[in-house]
């Protein structure tokens, strides 16, 4: 089973490069702060030839390097350019591993994708061919083993000049010329902590290969697991398998109509509903939209073959964005000016199905979308004066607690004249909605003959009655009429909980709501 390891040094630092093309040719360093006392986290060849060195503060290195450009990569950037590479390397290979600990390291499988790619040399390509496509160097190794690829990947990008955005490509035609290749590599290119790295060097070893000469055990005995660990897997004898990630999914939501509709209002207020869930879900993966595709369901009525046909149309925006008002508009136009006069003349809209071409959202598009309110309170309100304009103020009301004895006088209706924002609290627990009837609903008579667990409330679609907790007693009311309430909770075979009472002055069973 081949296996490939792609390597891209310094990241963080290309992702500089590729933001600010011209410092390529400049000495550069990745900082954590925009200030003096910022730390520099990582330099090129350049600034390192002038004394820069990783852990100076920035204010030191602009001592030795007046001319040194220096820039801040946020976590977000440097995790969007991750999920960038491995959506691009997703396409190359179904199993897709990342190292947790190098931002710039991957592992691709490359089982059942011979049908592909006429050999791995083609295979690798392709992997050079993507970076170049993101303007990003690096090294790949083509081989048998998560270890090697790896050891012989950091080996070869050690000094490359990744200030051209250069990729090499190492092809592995045996396991024996993999295994003779890493044990070439020194250890100080390796993910070895610094103790084990010096305690080895005082013994004279500096590369894999000088590791696998000395005994296993003793290297347990004297360095750990954790050096034995690498010993293991530098002598072929551990086992190191790939952990794929799930490929990325490609977002797209439907709303399905019940009746086929042509009319373009309420077309576009349809699409509305899907594209909110599909910007929602782009901006939670830090995602943006590029491009909009919108599938139309036709139902076709009064011709030969008639049935459901689809029309996929490409809505593109000016740049990438999240901004859904102006994605809405666009569809608007599309479905006024183009896509519903083309339709047959006999056909309905039945479903409608979204989903998005989406690149790396900037951090003010991410900022914007989550400050931006998902509902519009004025245009709510202006939706609630027309409905008591139409039907009287008393048309639009709002449920409010009052106190009272029984569950119906708990409650009562007072008008709505606006909207308000809801604010719920995010450290409550979710807790299920009681439905309360305003009326009890009465029920049918229980058999005696019939057990409660076979007892059937509310007709054959929800099933008889499977569990019945309860009785909680509700009494009172003497000083009007006396009330004497058995309150049970009903579990039905469809899974529905019902809250019922049996009213002892009227020996009979009622209904007063369920359980959601």
């Amino acid at each position: 089973m081949r296996v490939a390891c792609v390597d891209l040094p310094a990241l963080p630092l290309q992702l500089v490069w590729r933001r600010e093309p011209a410092w390529r040719a400049q000495p550069t360093a990745v900082v954590d702060e925009d200030r003096p006392q910022g730390i520099v986290r990582v330099v090129s060849e350049a600034a390192r030839a002038l004394g820069v060195l990783p852990g100076q503060r920035y204010g030191s290195a602009l001592a030795l390097a007046p001319g040194l450009r220096a820039a801040v990569v946020p976590p977000e950037e440097l995790a969007a350019a991750r999920d960038e590479l491995a959506g691009r390397l997703h396409a190359l290979s179904p199993e897709l591993t990342r190292d947790e600990l190098a931002a710039g390291t991957f592992w691709l499988g490359g089982a059942g994708l011979a049908g592909l790619y006429p050999s791995a040399t083609a295979w690798g390509q392709a992997m050079v061919a993507a970076l170049a496509a993101l303007g990003l160097g690096g090294a790949v190794v083509v081989g048998f083993s998560r270890f090697a690829t790896c050891a012989v990947a950091r080996a070869l990008g050690h000094g490359l000049a990744v200030e051209r955005a250069a990729t090499r490509l190492q092809v592995f035609a045996r396991d024996l010329d993999e295994r003779t290749a890493a044990r070439t590599v020194p250890l100080d290119r390796l993910d070895v902590e610094p103790a084990l790295r010096d305690a080895l060097a005082r013994l004279g070893v500096h590369t894999l290969g000088e590791l696998v000469r000395l005994p296993g055990g003793g290297v347990l005995e004297r360095f750990g697991p954790a050096a034995h660990r690498l010993y293991r897997l530098a002598a072929g004898e551990g086992w190191d398998p790939l952990a794929p990630e799930p490929p990325p999914e490609a977002p797209d939501e439907r709303v399905a109509l019940d009746d086929p509709e042509l009319d373009a209002e309420r077309l576009v207020f349809t699409t509305k509903t899907a594209l909110d869930r599909l910007l929602a879900r782009l901006a939670a993966r830090r995602r943006a939209l590029a491009a909009l595709y919108l599938e139309l369901t036709l139902r076709v009525y009064g011709r030969p073959g008639a049935g459901h046909e689809r029309r996929v149309d490409c809505i593109k925006p000016a740049a990438p964005t999240l901004d859904g008002r102006a994605l809405l508009g666009l569809v608007r136009l599309r479905l006024e000016h183009q896509i519903l006069g083309a339709l047959p003349p006999a056909a309905g809209v039945s479903e409608v199905r979204v989903w998005a071409d989406d690149v790396a959202a900037t951090r003010e598009q991410l900022a914007l979308f989550a400050e931006r309110p998902r509902r519009d309170l004025r245009a709510a309100d202006a939706a609630l004066a027309r409905l008591r304009a139409e039907l009287g103020d008393d048309a639009v009301v709002r449920a409010v607690l009052r106190p009272g004895h029984l569950p119906e006088a708990r409650f009562g209706w007072e008008r709505l004249d606006a909207v308000v924002a809801a604010r719920p609290r995010a450290d409550r627990p979710r807790r299920l909605v009681r439905r309360v009837w305003a009326r009890p609903l009465r029920l049918p008579p229980q058999p005696p003959s019939v057990r409660d667990d076979g007892w059937v409330l509310s007709g054959l679609a929800h099933g008889a009655v499977t569990r019945i907790v309860g009785p909680y007693v509700l009494s009172g009311g003497w000083w009007s009429g006396e009330i004497h309430r058995e309150y049970h909770f009903a579990e039905t075979r469809r899974g529905d909980c019902l809250w019922l009472f049996y009213d002892r002055a009227r020996r009979r069973w009622f209904q007063h709501g369920a359980v959601e």
